[in-house]
């Protein structure tokens, strides 16, 4: 290994306010925070974005979510544990990760900025599954246990955990000097890294969040689907972040080699990420369970739909079936704005988004 001079947490030499040349990653390490020179203005527009969109974890009254899990059937009990169950894992494992992982080899103000406001995004989602099962279940440690003794839960994540547990390994190695940012190896595993973080939001995010919204279909849960839809409108925003990580990065010719050295890793990361879904899949209809619009088919086909984005993203090849038309075409009234703007007298309203608007035909974000 290639060993450096040991990271600070202020870099009193940094030199690039000079050029206004801060690449995303393994340049100097940070010292002030410099918006007056800003290489790369969509990750900022994408921080302002998110922000604009800032909601709490008690917006919604789940009274009457709590009364239908007291009475709805075992089916439907057990098949919203089970989904509450992972969903409280994977976002308590991005909460924690997002940030504090990257960190070591941000060299980007408003990279940085963007990690971090994705970072506090997820400690809320956390935070929010986590009040829903204290408000909602009436032995939380139910879900506790749920967690921590189903492997078929643990299981679910092994793929992303294990390469976030890589790059926390290099990211202490690099802080510490003991590799330098030329090492090929260090290159490999944050690019792994970025890609597995958008295999969980891309995919694993957005399967977890068709078992919630099939349920609240038959109008009940509500109060919990209303909370689920505002944490899956932002995964939205966060695979926006992902990919505009990623097309940055690789439009670097230095990076597409990288890419091309780690490319039999990135298809196995996501071909273990569908098939570990694909597993979950079969548990989840398993012993007689059912959910009234969906089955194991047509969640697999969701699978597949979300997770060709990725292939044709990093240019790495689908060895599945290409998915053409959209398994799920309900899911749009849960995860488009537009399609859920509820009077205030209706409902709990959580879906305004105040002082922003998106020119999509630019790929821009404007405040107003």
């Amino acid at each position: 290994m290639q060993e450096s001079k040991p990271a600070s947490i202020f870099n009193q030499d940094n030199s690039a306010w000079q050029t206004g040349r801060y690449p995303l990653v393994l340049g100097e390490a940070l010292g002030l925070y410099d918006s007056v020179n800003v290489p790369y203005p969509k990750l900022f527009d994408l921080y302002k974005l998110q922000k604009s969109m800032d909601w709490t974890e008690d917006e919604v009254n789940l009274e009457q979510s709590r009364m239908d899990l007291l009475n709805c059937s075992k089916n439907n009990y057990d098949i919203m544990v089970k989904t509450l169950a992972f969903q409280w894992e994977l976002d308590s494992v991005a909460a924690r990760a997002i940030a504090p992982l990257f960190a070591p080899f941000v060299s980007n103000s408003e990279l940085w900025a963007m990690l971090s406001k994705q970072s506090e995004v997820e400690n809320l989602h956390a935070l929010t599954y986590s009040e829903i099962i204290r408000q909602c279940i009436s032995d939380p440690k139910e879900v506790f246990q749920e967690v921590m003794k189903n492997d078929e839960v643990l299981n679910r994540s092994t793929t992303v955990i294990e390469t976030f547990n890589e790059l926390s390994k290099y990211g202490a190695l690099y802080k510490l000097g003991q590799v330098g940012k030329n090492d090929p190896t260090l290159k490999q595993v944050v690019l792994k890294g970025f890609v597995a973080l958008y295999c969980l939001e891309k995919v694993e995010f957005m399967s977890s969040f068709a078992c919630t919204f099939a349920l609240a279909e038959q109008n009940i849960f509500q109060g919990i689907a209303k909370l689920v839809q505002k944490i899956a409108q932002d995964e939205q925003v966060h695979v926006m972040m992902d990919e505009a990580i990623l097309e940055i990065l690789l439009a670097d010719e230095e990076w597409q080699v990288v890419l091309s050295e780690i490319r039999g890793d990135v298809e196995n990361i996501i071909r273990e990420v569908i098939e570990q879904e694909f597993s979950w899949n079969k548990y989840l209809f398993s012993e007689n369970r059912s959910i009234v619009g969906l089955n194991e088919t047509l969640l697999n086909e969701w699978v597949l739909y979300n997770a060709q984005d990725l292939y044709r993203f990093l240019g790495v090849d689908n060895p599945y079936p290409v998915i053409k038309t959209k398994p799920l075409v309900w899911m749009d009234n849960w995860l488009d704005l537009n399609k859920t703007q509820n009077a205030n007298q209706e409902s709990d309203n959580t879906n305004y988004r105040l002082n922003s608007v998106l020119d999509d035909s630019e790929d821009e974000i404007f405040d107003i």
